[in-house]
């Protein structure tokens, strides 16, 4: 009777947790589709739906000047929307602690968002020359206290949050000097972070290209794991969970791998490519996921008396009717 009662009680607990899931999910879908417009990604925490705005260019001029952007933040209880002006463009964000540390082209800067204040700005790589072309951060994740940023031609850097500073930096696909690919996306699941690749040098078409891939980095060790080559042009961002990642390719189509098959030395076909949506368009910027929803911007084809521009709205994809769980 004991074992049936701890079996009875786990259960309960199971289906409460799962229940509690699911009513986040539904709570996090209603604040993210209720944002008018979205930007350069979707984020969220415990308490917070995340978009950052901002463009890359708006001339061709190098080195390229900052460009102020900006983020929102909506309470996922209704109670209160943020905008906080940042000094360049916005391309990630993540929370830590009290902290906001936000990612822009030149930096990262970090808020306190109780306060709405601008605690303090740190590099992104150690340099002595202006970033040039594509050699600007692009994305970030975080393992424990270690923050991996993708940084286009660069390759990545790891920035240290109680040391706030630099760490480690190095190049990508190396081997394939003087051709050039680089890192437009990345993301942690468990100890790895998986690095999406895509190419910056244009090549003849009977010539090798440069590498286009995933490569995957211990985080413990900083280590390169994996270097998995061989993926179409245009992937620009990932997305993980425990056991999955979801490659965007300028949001159309979508791949989706298991992440247990990306630590060889072959890159593995996809288990789905998503090329459908419920809107005519595609996912743009940086997406994320929680077990029921894949979380992404959206730009929407402009339907009849809409217009003639392209408008950008956030959307709760359902992972399994899209086949992304």
């Amino acid at each position: 009777m004991k074992v049936f009662a701890k079996c009875a009680l786990m259960i309960f607990l199971l289906q409460g947790s799962l229940a509690l899931a699911a009513a986040n999910s539904e709570a996090l879908k209603k604040v993210v589709e209720g944002l008018h417009t979205c930007g350069n990604f979707i984020r969220f925490d415990e308490k917070n739906v995340f978009t950052g705005f901002g463009p890359y260019w708006t001339s061709h001029a190098e080195p390229r000047e900052a460009l102020p952007g900006k983020i929102w933040a909506a309470a996922i209880d209704g109670s209160k929307m943020l905008e906080l002006k940042t000094l360049d463009s916005a391309v990630d964000l993540m929370t830590f602690g009290k902290m906001a540390y936000v990612l822009t082209y030149s930096g990262i800067e970090v808020w306190d968002l109780n306060s709405r204040e601008r605690m303090k700005i740190y590099p992104t790589y150690n340099t002595s020359a202006p970033f040039m072309d594509r050699q600007h951060p692009q994305a970030f994740a975080l393992y424990g206290k270690k923050i991996i940023i993708a940084h286009g031609r660069f390759g990545v850097s790891f920035f240290d949050i109680n040391a706030g500073r630099i760490t480690n930096q190095y190049m990508l696909a190396t081997k394939q000097e003087a051709l050039e690919s680089m890192a437009t996306g990345v993301a942690v699941s468990g100890k790895y972070a998986y690095v999406v690749m895509d190419s910056y040098t244009l090549v003849e078409k009977n010539e090798k290209p440069p590498f286009r891939g995933l490569i995957v980095i211990d985080m413990e060790t900083e280590q390169i794991v994996s270097e998995l080559d061989g993926m179409d042009p245009g992937a620009d961002s990932v997305t993980a969970d425990q056991s999955n990642i979801v490659v965007s390719f300028m949001g159309q189509p979508l791949w989706k791998y298991a992440t247990s098959s990306l630590h060889d030395k072959t890159l593995p076909s996809p288990l789905k490519r998503v090329w459908k949506f419920p809107y005519e368009g595609r996912a743009v910027g940086a997406a994320s996921m929680d077990d029921q929803y894949y979380y992404t911007c959206f730009s929407k084809v402009p339907g009849p008396g809409e217009g003639s521009y392209m408008k950008k709205i956030p959307l709760a994809l359902d992972r399994k009717a899209m086949k992304l769980d």
